[in-house]
């Protein structure tokens, strides 16, 4: 291993690969480095017109991703190593541009004939309105770029010349050309990969596949969808990086603060985790505003939520969280099943459509840790094989062996085993009443009522029933008083759930969309249990119906 190749090794990928003959030449990597200092221009913001000189940690992976090669036998020659990158930014620091800058160089620098760059997008606007517009800019205002290419403006498309190469924007939203997008034979450039749609990602994935030196380059901030292609990209790199996964062609970077960074430890030192995660931090980002940024954010969950996101590369389990995971995390208590035994207790049940999860959730006073505590217990249900078609997406098979959920024979809900499991609770514990959706439950809980004796409460799905308890859900949450065990499965759909809001000021829990697999049924029968508890204890509204 030569010293160039030694300076350049950032992890265990990089070791293997130069255990395997890859190798650093240097010259690669500083070749796209001159061309952007030499004909690249930013357009927008404090520097547009500026040259594009290049951050540190453009430089960095510029120098990495095109200088690192491996030998072809097949071409007899050194090639470049990586044909696919995943880079992890947060916004701000120069992210478009530098997608941009990557395209520009493959298309009229690279020197290979025929060159055809797709910059993707979610939808064709931000293709063509974010990165194909950096690259449209930076050609227009180059004398020596505009000397080689040929510009349409209405399309986005840049045809370089002398090489017969262009680059165009390309949409995941045009249905037109769907099957189209399947025979692509180039280069891509993804802008925003946390939204992109996992299909139409998919038809792309073999594009220049018959290429020698294809590129399929990913610039993205952190983003809120846990099932997404983006975040599926995001774990795949880090297991690439950690040495986990063999895949010395697949280059990931990630500028970020820790994942499980706290609220009360960001609250310390923000600029701390500020420069952590923003690479270009005093000179594209600027501290003061940084810090108005957060101070503006901190005042509420969702809007915290997003600035974690955007500002510090930090994944999102919802779009607009309800309940912030450091509060639910300081909820969590050890207990087991046998401490519960023979105490009071009340239950919440919420049955979904035949394919889907099932929650059983009881929630038992807990005077001795104050007035207010409540332990909470779920149970959770789903046909066997929904989880084994939906396993990639969501560790169903992984809770199934470890004994959080329980698999139901089949494709469809077996509610034998969920009524098994109510009768030996209420044979277990004290349970005073459970509260019931009468979508779908009526016959079940009919028959709960007449063959055990069990009292049922109907709870209509409605602002009326789910306000105070929700409220109630929440409170307790902040306070610490609701303690759960740690299930994975509650705390994963803690950690995505959201609430609606009325008119009026009144909350409620809103289900995601049938085809979401982010479900959140423990929550919703946990928040209906609990109600009746407070009920009983005289602790909620005496103006709730629950009939």
């Amino acid at each position: 291993m030569n010293a160039s190749t030694r300076k350049w090794i950032r992890n265990i990928s990089d070791e293997k690969a130069a255990a395997a003959g890859c190798r650093m030449n240097e010259s690669r990597g500083q070749h796209v480095i001159d061309f952007a200092a030499r004909f690249l221009r930013l357009y927008e913001g404090d520097a547009a017109g500026q040259p594009l000189v290049a951050a540190d940690w453009q430089i960095e992976v510029a120098m990495r991703l095109f200088g690192w090669e491996k030998w072809s036998e097949r071409l007899g020659r050194w090639i470049r190593r990586f044909t696919k990158a995943s880079i992890w930014i947060p916004k701000k620091n120069g992210k478009s541009p530098t997608l941009a800058w990557f395209a520009l160089y493959l298309l009229c620098a690279d020197g290979e004939p025929g060159q055809k760059c797709f910059l993707c997008a979610k939808d064709g606007a931000q293709a063509r309105d974010i990165a194909g517009k950096h690259a449209v800019e930076m050609v227009t205002s180059s004398t020596a770029l505009s000397a080689q290419c040929e510009v349409n403006k209405s399309l986005m498309r840049i045809t370089h010349l002398a090489t017969r190469s262009s680059m165009q924007p390309l949409s995941s939203g045009d249905s037109t050309s769907q099957k189209a997008k399947e025979g692509i034979n180039g280069s891509i450039f993804v802008d925003e990969t946390h939204v992109v749609d996992r299909a139409y990602m998919n038809r792309l994935s073999r594009a220049g596949i018959s290429r020698s030196e294809p590129m399929h380059i990913e610039v993205s901030t952190a983003g809120d969808d846990p099932q997404s292609y983006g975040k599926q990209q995001y774990d795949y790199g880090k297991r690439v990086q950690d040495g986990m996964e063999d895949d010395e062609r697949f280059f990931f970077a990630a500028y970020e603060c820790p994942q499980d960074l706290s609220d009360a430890a960001l609250a310390e030192d923000p600029l701390k985790w500020g420069r952590m995660a923003n690479p270009a931090m005093g000179r594209l980002v600027h501290e003061q505003e940084f810090l108005e940024d957060y101070n503006r954010s901190r005042a509420s969950a969702s809007a915290l939520a997003e600035f974690k996101k955007y500002r510090l590369n930090i994944w999102q389990q919802a779009v607009c969280p309800w309940l912030k995971m450091d509060d639910w995390a300081r909820c969590r208590t050890e207990f087991t099943e046998a401490e519960l035994l023979g105490r009071e207790c009340f239950g919440g049940l919420d049955l979904a459509k035949t394919r889907d999860m099932i929650a059983w959730v009881l929630v038992f006073p807990w005077p001795e840790n104050g007035p207010e505590c409540f332990r909470i217990m779920p149970h959770f249900f789903l046909p066997e094989a929904a989880a084994r078609a939906n396993n990639d997406k969501v560790p169903f098979l992984n809770w199934a062996a470890a004994g959080h959920l329980k698999l139901t024979p089949g494709d469809s809900a077996d509610y034998g085993f969920l009524k098994k499991q109510i009768v030996a609770d209420s044979e277990r514990f004290n349970l005073v009443e459970f509260a019931f959706d009468p979508w779908n439950a009526d016959q079940l809980t009919l028959q709960l009522e007449e063959e055990y004796g069990l009292r049922r409460i109907l709870f209509k799905q409605g602002y009326a029933n789910f306000a105070e308890p929700t409220r109630d859900f929440e409170r307790l949450v902040i306070g610490g008083t609701l303690q759960h065990n740690g299930d994975p499965i509650l705390s994963w759909q803690a950690g995505h759930v959201q609430v609606k809001t009325d008119p009026n000021g009144n909350i409620r829990p809103v289900k995601p969309p049938n085809e979401d697999l982010r479900k959140i049924d423990g929550i919703v029968g946990g928040i209906m249990a609990l109600a009746r508890a407070l009920e009983m204890a005289g602790k909620t509204s005496p103006t709730i119906s629950f009939r």
